[in-house]
């Protein structure tokens, strides 16, 4: 047997595994619970392949442990559904570090090292099995003894006897009702359950495989190429800066007239309040940030940088753009809380500024990186400032902040939408048992009353298990009806 025909039964063996822990944690064990389980189990596969020598992995991606722990343990820890998609995007991007593209970089992994690592995580997961069993194993090499052979034998008889047995017993059944009943209990199996438990192992036992399959591979060490790949000038691309920074001083003018001159001038000039000013522009800003960034890289990467003079003049609009940005990005923020204080907080207004957090500290290293000659460090930077505002969010609940902040505006005399109220998650229960007895109005009520009806029975059912919905506060939700005391 060759090495590699062991190695792909070892992996073939340890996904087949893998298929049945899973389907034994979706089968008892609450949601997410089973998630955060099965991606731990995956994790101990991995290291106990690596221990054995069945995977080499690179001591350097043991600093991959700590993120991995950290954020399996976050897939528990709050209940909102988007915190959790987005703790599973971080579980994937700490994974995708372990794809052959990445191992083979290191830390000097660009942008495009991280988009085709992503890649090849994704095909894997989808071509599944197949490869390793058809490409990987050489089942003709592998040794047959007697007791192989009767075993072989015996389950080709039992594939060949089951339909025909099925034809003959199905005709024979019709014959005479009594054998009929009499078969009908013998074989009273339901195939539902049957089907769904080998569909459910099955499927993961294939993603299994092909990530298994994966990060059995060889790292292919490719050497530095410090050539630049750029060909444009600084007219090409020094032209499209330009105009940009010309429509960013525009509108930055405007708004230093207009948003930050105050809510008398936005009202005579526009007939708007201001907040119905700020409301217009905050994810048009956010958008307007985004799409600069790789507008910025693009540009790097095609210009020509064999003239030091003209790398100089490049880094000079380009360091225009990012302080004009930040002034944008400030005015979007500012928008934001005035669109906040007269409409209310929700979780796509939330999200959206963690959002522009996460470009604010992209932007401030592509500063440090790329406009000093360091684009090599710039995308590992964008990847941990993800991971860092992720911790901020999995730290501060943005469900809770949601109910914090629209409760306070409901205690300063503004409406509470209750029936989005009651779309939060978990999270958000111990800021409304704080919050709602504390309103003296019939709303206030009406929202206890709703909050209750909806969480009662899913706090009993235990359909998923985290900790926030753990430890959320079973009792009634009290409020003071207005004009009773």
């Amino acid at each position: 047997m060759s090495p590699r025909t062991r190695q792909g039964l070892l992996l073939l063996g340890a996904a087949l595994a893998l298929g049945l822990v899973a389907d034994v944690l979706v089968s008892f064990l609450p949601a997410r619970l089973d998630v955060a389980l099965g991606l731990g189990a995956l994790a101990i596969t991995v290291l106990a392949l690596a221990e054995t020598g069945v995977v080499a992995l690179p001591v350097s991606l043991g600093r991959l442990a700590a993120p991995l722990l950290l954020l399996g343990t976050a897939l528990l820890w709050r209940d909102s559904p988007t915190l959790f998609a987005l703790n599973l995007v971080g579980v994937a991007s700490v994974a995708a570090l372990a794809a052959p593209r990445l191992r083979s970089v290191g830390r000097r992994a660009g942008l495009a090292d991280f988009a085709i690592g992503a890649g090849e995580l994704a095909g894997a997961a989808a071509l599944g099995a197949p490869p390793l069993v058809l490409r990987d194993i050489d089942w003709a090499s592998l040794p047959v003894d007697a007791r192989v052979r009767r075993a072989r034998g015996t389950a080709l008889g039992v594939a060949a006897a089951v339909p025909v047995a099925a034809i003959f017993g199905g005709l024979l059944m019709q014959a005479d009702p009594a054998f009929d009943r009499l078969m009908s209990r013998a074989f009273d199996v339901e195939l539902g359950p049957l089907v769904s438990h080998a569909a459910t192992m099955l499927l993961w036992a294939w993603l299994a495989a092909g990530l298994l399959r994966l990060l059995a591979r060889p790292d292919l060490r490719k050497q530095a190429d410090s050539a630049r790949r750029g060909t444009l000038g600084l007219g090409e691309i020094g032209t499209v800066l330009v105009a940009v920074d010309l429509l960013f001083v525009a509108f930055v003018v405007v708004q230093f007239r207009y948003l930050f001159g105050g809510s008398e001038l936005v009202r005579e000039l526009t007939g708007m309040s201001y907040a119905e000013y700020a409301r217009r522009g905050f994810f048009e800003l956010v958008a307007v940030a985004a799409l600069s960034l790789p507008l910025l890289l693009l540009a790097d990467y095609w210009l020509d940088h064999a003239d030091a003079r003209r790398v100089r003049r490049f880094r000079q609009l380009a360091g225009l753009m990012l302080l004009l940005l930040d002034v944008m990005l400030a005015s979007a923020l500012l928008r934001m809380w005035l669109y906040t204080a007269q409409f209310g907080l929700t979780e796509l207004r939330f999200y959206t500024t963690a959002f522009m957090g996460w470009l604010v500290l992209v932007l401030g290293w592509f500063a440090a990186t790329v406009l000093r000659g360091r684009r090599e460090r710039f995308g590992m930077g964008a990847l941990a400032a993800g991971w860092l505002v992720l911790a901020g969010l999995n730290l501060v609940s943005p469900d809770a902040v949601i109910a914090e902040v629209n409760l306070g505006r409901a205690a300063r005399g503004r409406p509470l939408d209750v029936a989005y109220g009651v779309t939060l998650s978990a999270d958000a229960l111990p800021a409304f048992h704080r919050g709602l007895p504390r309103l003296a109005t019939n709303e206030a009520c009406k929202a206890a009353v709703r909050l209750q009806d909806r969480w009662r029975a899913e706090l009993a059912t235990h359909e998923r298990w985290t900790i926030a919905l753990a430890r959320a506060p079973r009792g009634a939700i009290g409020c003071r009806m207005a004009g009773r005391g």
